[in-house]
């Protein structure tokens, strides 16, 4: 094996902001465009109380949102270049660990090549939401060894950068855009790209 990659889900091979605005316009009649999402924390850019939020985030890890959010452009084209040249793709997902089996599903309906799928606590969702189920800690994650790290939390590729000492590609997305950008405090550990066509040209042989 070449070695192991690191690839995120929501927004980075799901298109899920845009599947949480619809319910959002649903639940609360107003409706918002991609590019007004401007935080990674969903209370600000919705303007949802922390109790409303929670009820929120409930709602859209609902199997029925989770299994119908379309795919990234690119993503399985690139992933399956890198399984060609003997990379390993283990999809690791900050989703509650309730959400596994549409999570599974929703990878082998689109047929998104990976070997494994691990639920990785990155951002201490109330635990209702875990529904008793366990994630792994980073620190867990860190006894593994990555290549290469896809991600669109500006936060969490900060972390990953230096838990899992690899590159990591910030998937650009209007929330990780803000002052400082982390492509430029850790300078050659984060690397921005526009697309999944910018990331597989980037990382061929990562």
């Amino acid at each position: 094996m070449a070695g192991c990659i690191y690839v995120d889900i929501d927004d980075v091979l799901a298109q899920t902001a845009r599947a949480f605005a619809r319910v959002f316009e649903q639940e609360y009649g107003r409706r918002i465009d991609l590019e007004e999402i401007e935080s990674f924390d969903l209370g600000v850019s919705l303007g949802l109380s922390p109790a409303s939020l929670d009820d929120f985030m409930k709602s859209v890890h609902r199997p029925e949102v989770l299994a119908e959010i379309e795919p990234m452009e690119g993503a399985v084209e690139v992933l399956a270049a890198w399984v060609d040249r003997g990379y390993e793709v283990a999809v690791v997902t900050g989703r509650p660990p309730g959400t596994e089996a549409v999570s599974r599903e929703w990878l082998s309906k689109q047929e998104v090549p990976h070997h494994s799928l691990t639920f990785l606590d990155k951002y201490s969702w109330s635990e209702d939401l875990f529904s008793g189920s366990q994630a792994i800690s980073i620190e867990e994650l860190s006894r593994r060894s990555f290549s290469l790290v896809v991600e669109d939390s500006a936060e969490v590729a900060c972390r990953l950068a230096g838990a899992l000492e690899a590159p990591v590609a910030l998937l650009d997305r209007p929330w990780n855009r803000s002052s400082p950008r982390p492509e430029d405090e850790l300078k050659g550990r984060i690397f921005r790209c526009r697309d999944w066509q910018d990331i597989g040209e980037r990382f061929a042989q990562p």
